[in-house]
């Protein structure tokens, strides 16, 4: 095959072939994840005991304090926080455990932190452990920008594929799927 001939079987082929995935990677340190969850994670949860009554739990100070990325099938995330129960008198600080999941929504795989022990000492009962009572905390968006493009408005859109815990950090890894708008 001659070198003219190579090159535009080599042109036609790139020309038809499915465009690679962008991928990106999002490193998450203590400072970082401090930062985010100090401004996602709820001030309040309310818990219904039934009976039209329900306990008001406040969170407050939630601070990352390590990694454990041995620790259940994904790693935990060693943190702190503040609890309070006004009705019961209660007001300590608390060492909660937060493992890395996953769930699928609307086919698309969502990370989150969900509340693995919260070991909570009450003087009647010992120590209640209230990680149950507590929503998850997601740690990826649902978001999308355009780029004004050559071939006209393009949107970006980024797809989660993974996250990993490391010894002094989250990795959380996203396709950029890239369609016309």
């Amino acid at each position: 095959m001659n070198k003219a001939l190579t090159l535009g079987f080599a042109a036609a082929l790139f020309a038809f072939a499915p465009a690679a995935e962008a991928r990106v990677d999002v490193t998450l340190d203590t400072a970082t994840l401090n930062d985010l969850l100090g401004k996602m994670a709820p001030e309040r949860v309310s818990v219904s005991l039934g009976g039209g009554r329900s306990l008001e739990l406040r969170l407050g100070d939630l601070r990352i304090n390590g990694f454990e990325p041995a620790a259940g099938d994904r790693g935990h995330l060693l943190s702190s926080l503040q609890l309070s129960i006004p009705e019961l008198g209660v007001n300590v600080p608390v060492a909660p455990r937060l493992s890395l999941q996953f769930k699928e929504a609307n086919g698309r795989k969502v990370a989150y932190l969900r509340f693995e022990e919260v070991k909570l000492p009450l003087p009647m009962t010992g120590t209640v452990d209230i990680a149950p009572l507590l929503p998850p905390l997601p740690i990826t968006t649902d978001t999308s920008w355009k780029v004004a493009a050559h071939r006209g408005p393009m949107r970006v859109e980024p797809r989660l594929v993974d996250a990993t815990m490391g010894q002094k950090n989250l990795k959380l890894t996203f396709d950029l799927v890239v369609t016309p708008e």
